[in-house]
């Protein structure tokens, strides 16, 4: 429906947001007027349909005074969840998952354990979230702990006064029961969470899923809010999730003040050692040998990876081709034989690009089911190669790419050492380290983004390749318009299955060359001689100063940021 034809509608012709596209801006006092003054932009009422933007709505940010020790860095997203599906949301859904470094899942405690549409959309989008995005940890957040009939919850459970050790004759008998059937009910919700998290197969197949990276909350806001609160602050867990996001925000905060902490650190200890530098006696060494020798290095790694890539390509591309139409009728064919209900699926797969997820969460996603066979060729091979961006440092393979970065050094600690005396190389190598380790990070965070795209290439090329037929298809419409939108489907995979799938396989290598190898060589080079260039000024470039007292100040500095 376009703008205009909305605007007829007389429910929807008093709206003067439809008209603009500017951003809007609401301020308020406290959390509950703004939940008021928004609701209309963020949620779906049948009973007013003129007074609901959320259509209509990209996206809504809500930013918090007065948290910096919790959210200065951390950006919580509210993705759409089941019951809230179109082709914008679908788009943003994907692509704003690949940039989250954890995921919360978020469920009323009393249909928790039994909420498998949300197990369904982590399954479904385990890629996004693994080989394709950057999450580390994966948490559910059961809600509304407080809300509980005592009286109900102990007979479904089979429980008596005395498993709490209360009893009736108690003056605060009431209050102790509910207390009691609400931590009980939390520990049983946790503990059947953790059993179907580890049936999960698929989340496993794409995680190395440690101690640390599922865990359970149940949390009660209201409880945590109240002045005479049935529950102690631990137990709502509110104070948990506090200590949780603060520890996101003090590892953004940490890094960021060391390298900038660093970075000072490592040009003061260069005006140091001019200030010691006698031109006469000053000692020079080839370090420049050292930076080719480590970049020929480098690049010989960067080529084994992708000969190897290369080789798992081609097998899941033949197979791919093999196997595209068997695949694309698990996707485009009815389930049922009269296909009720499925024209409206197969119409909205066309109008999407090939993508589409139902307001019970399940997807069909004919673009990653055709390319499926070269992801799960890919797969182990790109988790390896990229582990340890995520946060699990311990999960770090020996011949990943960061393995590779944090190895890689043009000054050696036996150079450090046999320099460790000289008032002027122990300054200027300390300069260059410091340099280098900066560079690493760097390097890090945009390997990071990159392999996203690469990872995403795969299932992008297949779209574009598809386009063609999903946009003829669409536009069929009529009496047996399902029938002939599967054959236009299923005629163009067959046309192409012999060129989509190489096509697909080039892109990604293609990608690999042009955003990881050579931009990675490029950072490397160019960082690191600038360095060394910066290093040997004449010893009338810097002042003569002596900040021997700063250098101290700041390595007390990097102390405290790690303590």
């Amino acid at each position: 429906m376009v703008k205009e034809d909305l605007m007829k509608d007389e429910r929807f012709s008093e709206i003067p947001e439809f008209l603009t596209s500017k951003t809007k801006t609401i301020s308020c006092k406290n959390a509950s007027e703004l939940q008021d003054l928004i609701g209309c932009y963020i949620q779906h009422d049948d009973s007013s349909l003129g007074g609901c933007y959320w259509p209509v709505v990209k996206s809504v940010t809500i930013k918090i005074p007065n948290c910096k020790d919790f959210l200065e860095h951390v950006v919580l997203v509210d993705l759409p969840g089941t019951g809230d599906c179109n082709k914008s949301r679908d788009q943003m859904w994907r692509l704003k998952l690949r940039d989250c470094s954890t995921v919360w899942i978020v469920s009323e405690i009393n249909r928790a354990g039994s909420d498998k549409e949300a197990w369904s959309l982590l399954s479904n989008s385990v890629r996004d979230m693994a080989e394709g995005g950057e999450c580390s940890s994966i948490s559910f957040i059961c809600t509304k702990t407080d809300d509980i009939n005592p009286q109900s919850y102990m007979r479904s459970a089979k429980l008596i006064d005395e498993d709490f050790q209360i009893t009736s004759e108690d003056p605060q008998y009431a209050s102790k029961r509910k207390a009691a059937c609400i931590i009980h009910r939390n520990r049983t919700a946790k503990e059947k969470l953790r059993k179907i998290f580890n049936q999960q197969d698929t989340i496993k197949e794409h995680f190395n899923c440690g101690d640390n990276f599922f865990s359970v909350f149940t949390v009660s806001s209201e409880e945590s809010s109240k002045e005479n609160p049935l529950l102690k602050p631990e137990d709502t867990e509110i104070p948990m999730l506090k200590k949780l996001l603060r520890s996101y925000n003090n590892t953004h905060t940490t890094e960021t003040a060391n390298l900038y902490i660093s970075g000072a650190l490592g040009i003061l200890s260069l005006i140091q050692g001019y200030k010691n530098t006698n031109a006469d006696t000053r000692e020079r060494f080839d370090l420049m040998n050292n930076l080719q020798n480590a970049s020929e290095n480098m690049q010989e790694y960067f080529t084994t990876i992708s000969h190897f890539l290369k080789k798992h390509l081609s097998n899941g591309a033949a197979e791919s081709e093999r196997n595209c139409i068997e695949n694309a009728k698990t996707v485009i064919e009815p389930k049922r034989k009269d296909g009720r209900g499925f024209h409206r699926t197969l119409a909205a797969l066309c109008s999407n690009d090939g993508y589409y997820r139902s307001k019970t969460g399940v997807e069909s996603d004919l673009n990653r089911c055709l390319v499926k066979h070269m992801y799960n060729h890919i797969d182990k091979e790109f988790s390896d190669f990229f582990s340890g961006l995520q946060g699990n440092e311990t999960d770090v393979n020996a011949d990943s790419l960061q393995t590779k970065i944090d190895s890689f050094t043009i000054i050696p600690e036996d150079l450090l050492h046999n320099y460790e005396d000289s008032p002027v190389l122990s300054h200027m190598l300390k300069f260059l380290k410091t340099e280098e380790n900066n560079m690493k990070v760097m390097l890090k965070q945009q390997v990071l983004q990159q392999k996203k795209r690469i990872y995403a290439s795969l299932a992008e090329s297949i779209k574009t390749s598809m386009l063609p037929c999903y946009e003829e298809a669409a536009a069929v419409s009529g009496t047996g318009s399902m029938k002939k939108k599967v054959a236009i489907l299923l005629d163009h995979i067959e046309s192409s299955r012999s060129s989509m799938f190489q096509n697909a396989q080039e892109d990604l290598l293609k990608m690999f060359e042009d955003e990881m190898n050579e931009p990675l060589m490029e950072i490397i080079n160019t960082r690191l001689r600038e360095a060394m260039n910066n290093s040997l000024y004449s010893e009338n470039t810097l002042p003569h100063i002596d900040v021997s007292e700063e250098i101290k100040e700041l390595k007390k500095l990097i102390t405290h940021v790690y303590d």
